[in-house]
């Protein structure tokens, strides 16, 4: 039998350099390769005699593009190198000169770009001040076009430019003028790009999301480069895909300022797509005109898991909460979730948002044995632990790296995203996750609206889907020499699609500790798949214009029948009603809001004791008797179909 787990051919691309001491340049370039899967092949020159290695090299018919440190040109015979480049029936492959600098001779750039390459400068920017700008280029820039990058250093190497024929794609700007620090001319049809060097980035890797954008500025050449050489067959994700999530909310009409009828024509005019963060807890008090119209509408409506009881950091720290515990809340909580199906025939997501912040490591492997599909939070790696110290887990929103299950980043909208963040997680098909809170639609149920018509300018093809949704398609794919496609999964539960006319094979790929005992099912049956090394392996075809789902399952002890659902903690309930009272009545007054920012500011202490229960009919006294008093004692009562189920 064949293995499952072959290695594809290779794709290369060809780094020509000086022997000696590995160059930055040569650093850039080798990340970017990795980032893409591709393959590296060095050809370091020792001498003149090298050239006809480099010949070789590049004639390879597996090699799509070659990138040359500038220090190397004036070893190199030009009308041979170019002449390798051509291939018969595919064109040129594109080459890229890199790591240009003052000592980089001009006479010999002008040579190699026909004369539009003058030379390179230095200018001094302030720091702080300056910044990159991105041209639209097509099939180079993508949805980086028209982009601000920031820029961390205050010296800029630039090309200096003769005539109007060269196409600058990326300059870094001063205020009033452009210096470009990447440019493309076309010779024929010779595609020829040139790069100026720039220096390491000065800052430290962590599992800040915001790092993301300065770190890409570093690799920008080398990625738009290699993305356009290699197009389908560098790794590269299946579509855009973005998600607004609101925590907290249960379905109640209206929650807080979150009125659902009215957010709906506010998401179609919008293009996006609302999940509900439900905590569990809340499984029997759904008012059925909701559930009917998330029912109606699940293209535009979805619901995932938040935590359990939303207790204070309920999965928190082992020193207040054991992980014992935690498991009982996993396990009650998809409990209740059953619940919550049975009574509403609305379906869930198995994608875990925990209350305040994201649990330890631990608690993700509980995830992985009740077989949630991923996590999201506001940032990725877990409590305790630590980001890995590499730039494929900064310019990726989701990681393995902590008990092999994918843990997603998401961003607040309460406060600005970077524009520059969404437009990086774009270009490099990460899935750009929001979520709020209900207050954040006091301004208004178009609150969101600015948020979404960003994402979509950045890229008009962005799907909005469930988190769900979102999970299973979280891997990337890449084209294969024979026509066929490698898939590196994040998720173990993924839907692969076959848009061609004809029918595909997928070799799926998924990093795996193998702890747990699991089996593959591929559209609910059992399904062989193979182990090599810590990587779980899966051959499947897939028919032309048709999906397949493969789902990873693991073996665990859960029996949702024998688990009680019931709400007997009297400290559980008065938060949670605590909570609904403070979104649902609280907030809509200024005395409310002040009662808010005590709380916020007491929050730990209120929930870890009962005497809250003693403050709350006070406050309910004080906000009934003012909202009376505004209305002329005349109350109202709900509508037969706002009841709870």
């Amino acid at each position: 039998m064949a293995s499952t787990c072959p290695i594809a051919c290779a794709v290369d691309v060809v780094y020509v350099d000086r022997l000696g001491q590995t160059s930055f340049v040569q650093r850039q370039t080798k990340t970017a390769i990795d980032f893409y899967g591709l393959e590296e092949k060095v050809v370091l020159l020792a001498g003149e005699g090298d050239q006809g290695t480099i010949i070789k090299a590049i004639r390879d018919p597996k090699a799509i593009a070659v990138v040359i440190a500038a220090d190397v040109l004036s070893s190199l015979d030009m009308p041979q190198i170019l002449a390798a480049l051509r291939r018969k029936d595919t064109g040129s492959v594109p080459l890229l000169i890199a790591g240009i600098d003052e000592q980089t001779d001009a006479e010999l750039l002008g040579t190699w770009s026909a004369g539009i390459i003058t030379g390179c400068k230095t200018s001094t920017i302030e720091k702080g001040t300056g910044s990159y700008q991105l041209a639209t280029v097509n099939g180079i820039t993508n949805e980086l076009s028209g982009s601000i990058l920031p820029m961390s250093q205050s010296k800029v190497r630039y090309l200096t430019l003769a005539g109007t024929r060269a196409e600058w794609i990326m300059a870094a700007n001063a205020g009033t003028y452009n210096l470009p620090v990447f440019a493309r001319i076309t010779v024929g049809a010779q595609e020829l790009f040139f790069a100026t060097a720039n220096a390491p980035i000065a800052m430290p890797l962590g599992s800040s999301p915001y790092h993301e954008p300065l770190v890409f500025t570093s690799l920008a050449s080398q990625m738009m480069f290699l993305r356009h050489a290699g197009l389908e067959r560098v790794w590269h994700s299946p579509g855009s895909y973005a998600n607004l999530t609101i925590d907290d909310a249960w379905l109640r009409q209206p929650y807080g300022y979150v009125n659902f009828e009215a957010l709906l024509p506010e998401m179609e005019r919008h293009n996006f797509h609302t999940t509900i963060a439900f905590v569990p807890w809340n499984f029997d008090r759904s008012e059925s005109s909701l559930v009917s119209l998330f029912r109606t509408h699940a293209d535009r409506f979805s619901i995932c898991i938040h935590g359990n009881n939303h207790d204070h950091q309920e999965f928190g720290a082992y020193g207040s909460k054991p992980l014992r515990g935690q498991i009982h809340d996993v396990k009650q909580g998809l409990a209740r979730m059953a619940k919550f199906e049975e009574l509403t025939r609305l379906s869930y997501d198995p994608v875990m948002v925990f209350p305040h912040s994201i649990s330890p490591e631990q608690t993700l492997a509980v995830l992985k044995r009740y077989n949630f599909w991923a996590t999201a939070n506001s940032l990725n790696v877990p409590m305790g632990g630590e980001a890995p110290a590499d730039l494929e887990f900064t310019l990726r929103t989701a990681t393995l790296a902590f008990a092999t299950f994918p843990s997603l980043r998401r961003y607040s909208a309460e406060t600005p995203v970077p524009e520059a963040q969404l437009a990086v997680d774009s270009f490099l098909g990460n899935p750009m996750l929001f979520y709020v809170h209900q207050s954040f639609f006091a301004s208004g149920i178009d609150a969101f609206d600015k948020t979404a018509d960003m994402v979509n300018r950045l890229q008009p093809d962005t799907q909005w889907r469930s988190l769900g949704d979102v999970a299973q398609h979280l891997y990337l794919i890449r084209l294969r020499d024979d026509g066929n496609y490698d898939v590196r999964t994040y998720s173990g539960t993924i839907r692969l699609h076959s848009q061609h006319k004809r029918d595909t094979t997928f070799f799926v790929k998924k990093e795996e500790d193998f702890r747990l005992p699991l089996i593959v099912l591929v559209d609910g049956q059992v399904y062989p798949h193979e182990r090599s090394g810590t990587q779980l392996c899966i051959k499947l075809q897939v028919p032309a214009g048709t999906s397949r789902e493969i789902a990873i399952k693991y073996e665990n002890d859960l029996n949702l029948g024998a688990i009680d659902v019931s709400k007997t903690s009297l400290r559980i309930d008065a938060i949670r009603r605590l909570s609904d009272f403070r979104d649902n009545v609280v907030s809509k007054t200024s005395l409310g809001r002040w009662f808010i920012g005590l709380y916020v500011k007491n929050e730990t202490g209120w929930n870890g004791a009962l005497p809250v229960v003693a403050v709350l009919p006070l406050v309910v006294a004080a906000i009934w008797f003012v909202r009376r008093s505004k209305k002329g004692g005349v109350t109202t009562q709900e509508s037969p179909s706002s009841q709870p189920l």
